[in-house]
C-alpha cells in the first residue's frame, strides 16, 4: 500500500469510528438504515471501493461496541442487534453488575471482530477457487440458474422459518419477488439500489405514514419525554484479557469463529439469539448465565457482521446472506461510474495481501480509538447522545438520502416505486417477517420469478 492510501485508510477508519460510536448509542437505530446509505453515498461520490470497505469494517467495530452500552446502563438497546442482550442486561443490573457486563461486552466485541477477521480472511483465501464454480450457471426448467442461487434460496427458507410469523414469511417470498420484478418491468431497467433502500426504511416509513391514518394514529400514545436512569460505572481496566474470564474468552473465541462462517447464509440476529440463549440456559446460576450470554452475544454481533460481509464478498461475489444482502449490499451493486460492482473492482485491482492489511488496519484503528474512549467515558457519552442528538434528525437524514437515490435510479417513478416497496416491507415486518427475508428475496427475485413462470403447472 502506498503512503497516501494508508493515510486515507487511517483517516476514514477514525472518522467512521467516531461517527458510529454516536449512532450506535442512539436508541433503536437500525444497522442497515444507518450503514448502507452512507457506504453507498461514498461509493457514488467516487471514493475508492477498498477505502469504503475500510470505512465499513471500522463502522462495524465501533457500532457493535457502542450499541450495547445503553443496554448495559439503561436496559435500552442502541442498534437492533443489541435487542437480544436486553434480558441479560436487566438481570445483571438487578444484581449490581451493570459495569461488569459493560466492560465484558466491549472486550468481547474486540475478540469477536479480530477472530472473525482472521477466520473469514483465511477461509476466503482457501475457498476463492470455488468462487468460479459457484458463479457457474446450470439450466433448470429452461432457465439459467447460477449455483450460488441455491445458497441464497436456502438462506431465505431458513430465515423465513426462524421469523416470528414463519408462514407469512414463506408466502411473502414469491409474492415480494413478483412485486420487485413487476416494478422493474415498469421501469424498463434492472433497478436495485432504491428497492434495497426501500426495504431498509420500510419499518420507519410504515410507522410514519400510519400517523396519517386516523384509526392507526390512535394506537400511538404521546407520553412526553422518556425518563432514562443510567447506573454509575466504576473504573474499567483497558486490558480485555483481564476483563474476560477464561470461560468467557473461550466461548467468545469459539462462537465468533463458528458464527462468522454461518453468517454467510444465516441471520446475524438469529445466531446471536440462538447461541446466547443456549449459553444462558445451560448455566445453573441465573446471574452467571446472563453475564456469559451477554458477553458472548457481543462477540457474535461483530463476528457475524464481519464474516457475513467478507466471505460472500471475497469468495462468491454475490450477497448470499442477510448481512451481505442488507448493510453490505452497496458493495454488490453495479455502479455506472465503475462499470462493475465495487466488489469486482476490489478483487480485480488489489492483491489479497493489500485487502487483508487494509481490513486489519481498519479494525485496529477503530479499536484503538473506540475501546479506550468507550470504557473510560461510556456513561458521559451516553448521556450526551441521549440529551443532545435527536433520533428524528438522523432518521430524517437517511430518508432524504433514500429519496435522492430513488430519484437518481428512476426519476419520479423511482420515488413512488420505492414508497410502495417500503410500505410493503414495513407491513410485512409488522406481521413478523424478518427484513433479511426481503433483502435476500430482492437478490433472488430475477431467477425466482423466472423459475416460477417456467413451472409446468
Amino acid at each position: 500500500m502506498d503512503p497516501v492510501t494508508v493515510a486515507l485508510a487511517v483517516l476514514l477508519s477514525a472518522l467512521s469510528c467516531l461517527l458510529y460510536i454516536f449512532i450506535g448509542i442512539l436508541p433503536g437505530t437500525d444497522e442497515t438504515a444507518t450503514m448502507a446509505p452512507i457506504a453507498l453515498t461514498l461509493l457514488l461520490a467516487g471514493v475508492d471501493p477498498l477505502l469504503v470497505l475500510v470505512w465499513f469494517v471500522a463502522s462495524i467495530a465501533a457500532f457493535k461496541m457502542a450499541d450495547s452500552i445503553p443496554v448495559a446502563l439503561a436496559g435500552i438497546p442502541g442498534g437492533v442487534m443489541a435487542v437480544p442482550q436486553v434480558p441479560d442486561a436487566l438481570v445483571a443490573k438487578e444484581h449490581g453488575l451493570a459495569d461488569t457486563v459493560l466492560r465484558k461486552g466491549i472486550a468481547s466485541s474486540a475478540v469477536g471482530q479480530f477472530v472473525a477477521l482472521v477466520v473469514a480472511l483465511a477461509l476466503s483465501y482457501q475457498l476463492m477457487p470455488a468462487g468460479e464454480w459457484l458463479r457457474t450457471a446450470d439450466t433448470v426448467l429452461g432457465v439459467k440458474v447460477a449455483r450460488w442461487f441455491w445458497l441464497v434460496l436456502a438462506g431465505v427458507v431458513v430465515l423465513a422459518l426462524t421469523s416470528r410469523s414463519r408462514w407469512v414469511a414463506l408466502l411473502s417470498v414469491p409474492s415480494f419477488a413478483l412485486l420487485i420484478q413487476g416494478l422493474r418491468s415498469v421501469y424498463g431497467r434492472p433497478i436495485y439500489i432504491s428497492f434495497f433502500l426501500g426495504i431498509t426504511i420500510g419499518p420507519l416509513m410504515f410507522d410514519l405514514l400510519s400517523m396519517l391514518h386516523r384509526e392507526l394514529r390512535r394506537s400511538y400514545t404521546r407520553r412526553g419525554f422518556k425518563e432514562v436512569r443510567l447506573v454509575r460505572v466504576g473504573r474499567i481496566s483497558l486490558n480485555p484479557l483481564r476483563i474476560l474470564t477464561k470461560e468467557e474468552l473461550a466461548h467468545s473465541t469459539l462462537w465468533s469463529a463458528i458464527t462468522s462462517v454461518l453468517a454467510t447464509v444465516m441471520s446475524p440476529v438469529g445466531l446471536t439469539i440462538l447461541i446466547g440463549d443456549l449459553l444462558r440456559e445451560g448455566s445453573r446460576d441465573r446471574v452467571k448465565g446472563a453475564v456469559l450470554a451477554y458477553t458472548v452475544r457481543d462477540a457474535i454481533k461483530n463476528a457475524t457482521y464481519v464474516g457475513g460481509t467478507l466471505i460472500p464478498l471475497l469468495v462468491i461475489g454475490q450477497p448470499t446472506g442477510p448481512m451481505a444482502a442488507g448493510p453490505a449490499m452497496p458493495f454488490f451493486t453495479k455502479l455506472d461510474s465503475l462499470g462493475m460492482t465495487p466488489r469486482d473492482y476490489i478483487v480485480s485491482r488489489y492483491d489479497y495481501v493489500t485487502i487483508v492489511i487494509s481490513l486489519l488496519l481498519a479494525s485496529a484503528i477503530a479499536f484503538l480509538i473506540a475501546y479506550p474512549l468507550l470504557v473510560r467515558y461510556s456513561r458521559s457519552i451516553t448521556l450526551a447522545v441521549f440529551r443532545r442528538v435527536p433520533a428524528e434528525a438522523l432518521y430524517g437524514l437517511f430518508i432524504a438520502i433514500v429519496i435522492m437515490l430513488a430519484y437518481y435510479d428512476a426519476k419520479v417513478a423511482g420515488v413512488f416505486g420505492t414508497l410502495v416497496v417500503s410500505l410493503v416491507s414495513g407491513a410485512l415486518w409488522r406481521l413478523g417477517v424478518s427484513l433479511g427475508v426481503l433483502f435476500m428475496t430482492l437478490v433472488a427475485a430475477p431467477t425466482l420469478v423466472a423459475l416460477l413462470t417456467a413451472l409446468p403447472l
